[in-house]
């Protein structure tokens, strides 16, 4: 048996995956991605939302990052 096997059923697509041929940790987190992705499509977002996101990640981490990691050891 092929550890993963792919299906078009008209309407839907069928996933049939080997037990033993991947790790169960891995498939939930690909699952989990595949969620937020749907949910990425719905919101109707525009492709430059992604740099907007990642500059207010990185001029939080310049305001707040000093104070974030201070009980971390360096």
């Amino acid at each position: 048996m092929k550890n993963l096997v792919i299906e078009n059923k008209g309407s839907q697509m069928v996933l049939r995956l080997n037990k033993k041929g991947f790790d169960e940790d891995y498939l939930l987190s690909l699952v989990r991605r595949l969620q937020v992705e749907e949910l990425a499509q719905k919101s109707n977002f525009e492709s430059n939302i992604l740099g907007i996101a990642e500059q207010i990640n990185q001029e939080w981490w310049e305001k707040n990052g000093e104070q974030f990691l201070k009980d971390v050891k360096k």
